[in-house]
């Protein structure tokens, strides 16, 4: 009852929600939450029932089922949108609590395996459960949030569901039997050959791979009543379905709770990398597959053998219908059995309409595609040795079902395709259906490799160059109009630039793999581009071409054997043919980039810039010609005069862009013995340029040329002459007000790119600059189009301007806030809500930073800022939250006093509930408290009392998946900012959590970073003269543990730090521990710390060259818009606002030398025998001398 009682609760508050009150939705949502608390007593029942609702039969809800609720379990009233907002809200659930540590709230490792078990299921049989597709979607997401932190190493059990649940035509039922036969006959080998040598040997590799294939068992179970499910649901009798779902449901929880158990067991965290390679080898070993092929024409059978998993393999007696085509002789292999299958040799005269399957690759599409999407985490990941640890899992476990998957689709499509056009309408349309499924299958399969060969070249690919490059070679050039014309979903195309993306990965970082397959890879690109159209909806794969073309242009490839084709680059009429016929056709503008020209400037402009999430063939062009330049100039400059030379003799205004394009493109990098920028531009282009600046309205003729001379000054800016630059400023800032939007946008960012390399001239500049200023404040408040060209180049204008914008008072500083409070209600361009904060940034500090003569108070500044920021942060404004919590970190790091507004904000900071509702904004908070330890002086009662809450956000965020890296810099800045008096009575915690987290972590990525944590924990014991030594607290915690925890774990991932700051934090802690009796006393620790601090000393020396950039500094105007931005995370730093100093271990101007002498001083004599004894370490006695 309790089950039905809770199913009823969350029906009755989902119809609240779908109110559209928003305030019902919200409590509605909260009460669902308190309802579903992780550690709850039922929380796993909760979860079970959430599942119940979701994946329920439409027919239980159907207006016709007569059965009560009681009967139907409390879920009658579930209907498609009930079930929806509860996949919705599963899906926030598990975004909210999943990264979070089980001591904090979060879910208990048998709660997550539950979730996880019943996403998979239901993700990758959606379809024979009759899910909706909105449903289906939600759950899938919600499979990828799980899947991104845990694949592969807590799902890699998936791959098998995958390959041998979806994929392989293998038997369901002989897959287990055929593994566990491998697993005995290993076990009976590797305890025959240990036996002598070893009693009660646990194996423990043996025993993950059995746990491997028990998971591959329940599943084939689940699979089997999926599908006796399946048929009850097709009867379409609402009352055999409501029973049967329930009986079904029951038997899946009893499954579900099965992988629950065997997540108990060894996993693959658990083992080596070679354990989990012997385990893989022993039960997925690669064998021979015997495929018969039957020619149902000459009634004949072939054998063919090959290398391959003999459990993995299609097999045609599921793709087609007629038994006929391969039903002769006596040698018909049992359909499903290991290392046997069928393949038919078709011909037009024996396939008919009716022959084929059209379903028969769908779910194995289905099961690729969800395989691609795990893979795709690593499409913005940084390499590690857990990635390649991963991908050496991935590929061990399916590199081969991925070649057959390629080298099975490849064949196919050639079969069909030299039949199809002898077909019938019927039989044509049928086996086109099938050519489209091989192209996704040829797509995902292609796309799994770029993101593999983001990082690496695997050695499968490597060894199988041939069937790859041979087979995507020939997709490229597919070209049958039939084909073309019923690819509605543009499949061809996507897989066309799939293959091309992977060909530039090639191009770019694994050429001499590639060199064999170059040469014709370029020619085709060329012929795949010349006969793209210039339909907008090819652009995607415009630009993959041109793209590949870019990058392989790049490498200077040598001749190949035994053809000696040389590299068609080198050949000036294929050059002349490249830019005559592929990148002249798409630099020059279409009717449709006109369109957008009136229409759409600021998007026109974008891609103009190359600033726009859009594909531009244009801008690919334009790179590629600069790539031809850079690197055939001999061969292509003649080329190019030429057609600069046609093109310059028209009238036409688009071909006069033309031509200011080519130009440059051709001297981009400024070949002063080619082509005088500077020169040019005062001759041609300087006073058409002036004269039109003076129009308020430009004909539409000149738009483009004058974009182009935007261009050009933007491009050459360094090369054209200062003197000529200052004179164009007041050009520029009058076309701010022309009647064009592109025309005052493109203007804006040639001022924003100009302005860096004319800082000696501020004050000739000045009353322009404030003219321009004053015409795109009163633009931005008049306009609600939220022009990114318009703030960027106001901010460039404030850094440039500098102490002169203080004349404006409050007035400027109010103006940007009032954009602030325009936007913050539907903030539709994140870029130009970062310079918008970027600009009141830099209006703050010009205000408030030291030596500039303050004239307007702090006090003032809060009175009209603070509102505003309460409001973003009271409403909830996400996307705006991280920013504000950065200004309120520059107004806090200038306060003189502590204020009432201070201490609120604190006190909402150091609430951690506060902190696990707002997850996206953790690492804002996280920075703003580390301001408040800088001020501790202002906010010392505050801290004490709260300390506790302090070091209990600070574990809270090392537990916490996403925001461990930023809770050390918390710690860090705990450590530096803080007096020891500050912690002191919880230094014994503080050590155990660190280690505790290290053992739990082991050879983590972020571990290196905690042991400099620690480092900095034992510096600063040391500067603040405490009378406890960090191995003092290591002995308080456990006897002896310091001491094997600093040689075993300290000192190997203490040589893995990098910069200079966490060196000198690592010299001066391993010195302080040489210090203590207990490494004394052991002569082996203390040499081997002597000889780690000797390389550290000897290999970078202990001064640091870099200094804090000032947003002041001239080249910081330079690169202050240089970066890209990721909007796709939930916080965005300011640059402007970034303390790069209070990021720092140490003071910079902490001298480390006389530091380390003091310490190791009363040390010598120990140092000096060891130097004696093992002839090393002689830097330690360099410094003490």
């Amino acid at each position: 009852m309790a089950e039905i009682s809770f199913i009823r609760s969350i029906i009755s508050l989902c119809r609240q929600s779908l109110s559209h009150d928003r305030l019902a939705i919200k409590s509605a949502e909260e009460q669902t939450f308190a309802l579903l608390q992780p550690q709850g007593s039922d929380i796993e029942l909760k979860i079970t029932a959430l599942f119940k609702i979701i994946i329920a039969p439409s027919s239980i809800s159907f207006i016709g089922n007569n059965l009560s609720d009681d009967e139907l379990m409390g879920l009658k009233y579930a209907t498609t949108d009930v079930q929806l907002w509860v996949a919705i809200f599963l899906k926030n659930y598990i975004r909210s609590n999943f990264c979070v540590s089980k001591s904090f709230g979060g879910f208990s490792d048998t709660l997550q395996h539950l979730i996880e078990s019943f996403l998979l299921v239901t993700t990758l049989n959606s379809e024979p459960l009759r899910i909706a597709k909105p449903i289906a979607s939600q759950l899938e997401n919600a499979l990828l949030i799980v899947s991104d932190l845990e694949f592969p190493t807590g799902l890699e059990y998936a791959l098998g569901f995958i390959s041998y649940g979806h994929m392989s035509d293998i038997n369901p039922g002989l897959v287990y039997p055929t593994l566990y036969s491998r697993l005995e006959d290993k076990l009976k080998s590797e305890q025959a050959l240990s036996g002598s040598c070893k009693e009660n040997n646990t194996f423990t590799h043996l025993n993950y791979a059995n746990n491997l294939i028990n998971y591959i068992q329940i599943y084939t179970e689940i699979r089997q009543m999926i599908f006796l499910y399946n048929n009850v649901l097709n009867t379409n009798n609402a009352a055999d379905i409501s029973h049967s779902y329930f009986d079904f449901f029951n038997k899946l929880l009893d499954c579900i709770k099965k992988m629950c158990e065997l997540s108990k067991g060894i996993r693959l965290g658990d083992i080596a990398s070679n354990d989990f390679l012997q385990a893989a080898n022993s039960v997925f070993p690669l064998t021979t597959l015997n495929t018969h092929v039957a020619n149902p024409y000459n009634k004949t059978y072939d054998i063919n053998y090959y290398p391959a998993d003999d459990l993995f393999f299609f097999d045609d007696r599921k793709l087609y219908y007629d038994a006929q085509l391969w039903q002769f002789g006596s040698n018909v292999p049992e359909l499903g059995a290991p290392k046997h299958t069928l393949q038919v040799s078709l011909s037009h005269l024996v396939l008919t309409e009716i022959s084929v399957n059209l379903e028969y690759f769908k779910d194995k599409i289905k099961a690729l595609a969800l395989l691609k999407k795990f893979m795709k985490r690593y499409k913005t990941r940084v390499y590690s040795n857990e990635i390649s640890m991963e991908f050496k899992v991935i590929l061990t476990l399916c590199d081969s079902h991925l070649l057959y998957i390629f080298k099975y689709s490849i064949a196919k499509l050639t079969e069909y395709l030299s039949i199809l056009n002898s077909l019938n309408t019927a039989a044509k349309k049928s086996i086109s259906a099938i050519i489209m499924d091989l192209f996704e299958l040829i797509t995902h399969v292609t796309k799994i490799f770029c993101y593999i060969h983001a990082f690496d070249l695997p050695e499968s690919f490597e060894d199988n160059a041939q069937h790859y490059f041979s087979g995507m070679i020939m997709t490229i050039n597919l070209n049958d109009q039939f084909l073309m014309e019923i690819d509605s979903n543009g499949v061809i195309v996507k897989m066309k630039i799939a293959i091309f993306k992977l060909f530039r990965y090639y191009a770019e970082r694994y050429q001499e793999a590639f060199h064999p397959f170059a040469f014709t890879c370029i020619e085709d690109a060329v012929s795949v581009s010349r006969s793209i159209t210039q339909d907008s909806d090819h652009d995607r794969l415009c630009c993959a071409a041109l793209n590949f073309l870019s990058a392989a242009s790049s490498t200077h490839w040598k001749s190949t054997e035994p053809s000696i084709r040389r590299n068609p680059f080198m050949n000036s009429a294929f050059l002349a043919e490249i830019i005559q016929t592929i990148i002249l056709p798409n630099i020059g503008f279409r009717e449709y980039d006109l369109y957008l020209l009136d229409d759409a400037p600021v998007e026109f402009l974008q891609r103009e810039l190359d600033s726009s999430s859009c594909f531009s063939r244009r801008f690919a062009a334009i790179s590629f010609l600069k790539k031809v330049v850079t690197n055939y100039n001999q061969f292509c400059h003649q080329i190019l005069s030429e057609a600069a030379k046609n093109v310059a003799a028209s009238n036409d205004y688009k071909l006069k862009e033309l031509y200011l394009q080519l130009v440059i493109c051709s001297n981009f990098k400024g070949e002063a013995n080619r082509f005088n920028v500077n020169q040019y531009f005062v001759d041609y282009l300087k006073n058409d340029f002036i004269v039109e600046s003076q129009k308020p309205q430009t004909q539409q003729k000149n738009i483009l040329v004058i974009l182009a001379t935007m261009k050009y000054i933007c491009t050459f800016r360094k090369s054209i002459s200062e003197d000529e630059l200052v004179l164009l400023i007041p050009s520029l800032v009058s076309f701010l007000g022309n009647g064009h939007e592109a025309i005052r946008s493109f203007a804006s960012e040639a001022i924003a790119r100009i302005l860096p390399g004319l800082f000696n001239h501020r004050l000739g500049l000045k009353n322009s600059l404030f003219q321009g200023l004053e015409c795109l404040l009163n633009m931005m408040r008049s306009n609600k189009s939220c022009n990114e060209f318009y703030i960027k180049c106001t901010m460039k204008i404030f850094l440039f301007l500098r102490e002169d914008i203080r004349e404006s008072g409050l007035l400027t500083l109010e103006i940007i806030i009032d954009l602030i409070k325009a936007v913050s209600d539907n903030p539709i361009n994140p870029i130009y809500n970062h310079y918008l904060f970027e600009s009141l940034s830099i209006l703050l500090r010009i205000h408030l930073q030291s030596g500039n003569n303050v004239n307007l108070s702090l006090e003032k500044i809060e009175e009209v800022l603070i509102p505003t920021l309460a409001l973003i942060i009271k409403q909830e404004m996400h996307s705006f939250i991280p920013y504000s919590f950065q200004i309120l970190y520059l107004l806090l790091k200038f306060a003189k006093k502590s204020t009432v507004i201070y201490v609120q904000l604190f006190e909402h900071l150091v609430c951690l509930d506060n902190l696990k509702v707002s997850i996206g904004n953790a690492q804002g908070a996280l920075k703003l408290l580390v301001c408040y330890f800088m001020q501790c002086d202002l906010f010392e009662n505050e801290i004490l009392v709260n300390m506790e809450k302090i070091l209990n956000i600070f574990h809270f965020c090392l537990t916490h998946r996403r925001l461990s890296k930023y809770s050390l810099d918390f710690l860090n800045g705990i450590i530096r900012y803080l007096p020891l008096r500050y912690y002191n009575t919880f230094l014994k915690s503080i050590v155990t959590v660190l280690l505790t987290f290290v053992h739990n972590n082991k050879t983590g990525d972020i571990i290196p970073s905690v042991i400099t944590t620690i480092g900095s924990l034992i510096t600063y014991l040391h500067i603040q003269t405490a009378s406890l030594s960090i191995m003092d607290v290591f002995d308080s915690i456990q006897i002896g543990i310091g001491l094997n925890f600093m040689l075993v774990v300290y000192l190997p991932n203490a040589k893995k730090s990098l910069s200079i700051d966490a060196k000198k934090v690592h010299a001066i802690a391993i010195s302080k521990v040489m210090s203590t009796p207990q490494v004394q006393r052991d002569s082996e620790a203390f040499g081997n710390m002597l000889e780690f601090l000797s390389d550290l000393i000897s290999g970078t020396g202990m001064v640091d060259n870099l200094k804090e950039r000032d947003i002041f500094d001239r080249e910081y105007m330079e690169d202050s818009d240089s970066g890209t931005i990721d909007f796709d995370v939930g916080y965005v730093n300011l640059q402007t606002v970034d303390d790069s100093n209070s990021k720092r271990l140490l003071d910079p101007d902490l001298n480390v030398e006389p530091l380390l002498k003091s310490i190791l001083t009363p040390l010598s004599t120990a140092i000096s025998a060891h130097v004696s004894n093992s002839g090393r370490c002689t830097h330690i006695l360099t410094l003490l001398s």
